[in-house]
């Protein structure tokens, strides 16, 4: 069961990619590229300092969980994007929301599944969230202004 749940959790997002349109893909893609790489970080510092782990799909994925790190939180932060950047109060209501359902009823279940474990509070979890959440943020809207600049200088 719990390799089934993993491989959905793998599979679905990157499916939904299908579903969008490749500008947006395009517009979006390099703000999911620095959250894998803040997440992968964040998973490095954790598996480190053992603040969780989480059971992996692959035998070689011990540090950064490849079905949430590559694949469910990239292809969400696109989806979370395209619907609601340019409107910062709803995104940052869409993540304090998610980030809650994530931290306090989804891991529970997973650690319950025997999929992972926390030795990190769930509130200190759930901030670092909304503070990559905001970081993120900041990020599209720095870069979307270099990509203007150097439209127009050019």
């Amino acid at each position: 069961m719990n390799q089934i749940i993993q491989w959905l959790l793998f599979l679905i997002p990157l499916a939904s990619l299908l579903l969008m349109k490749e500008k947006v893909l395009k517009r979006f893609l390099p703000v999911a590229l620095f959250v894998t790489l803040v997440n992968t970080l964040f998973y490095q510092a954790a598996y480190h300092y053992n603040w969780w782990r989480e059971l992996g799909l692959f035998d070689w994925d011990k540090v950064a969980n490849i079905p949430w790190v590559y694949s469910a939180y990239l292809i969400a932060t696109i989806w979370i994007f395209k619907f609601t950047y340019g409107k910062f109060k709803i995104y940052l209501l869409t993540n304090l929301i998610l980030d809650g359902v994530y931290v306090y009823l989804w891991y529970p279940i997973l650690q319950k599944l025997g999929l992972a474990f926390s030795e990190m509070s769930s509130h200190i979890s759930y901030l670092l969230m909304i503070g990559v959440a905001v970081l993120i943020y900041l990020f599209q809207i720095w870069f979307e202004k270099d990509i203007q600049e150097s439209t127009n200088q050019s």
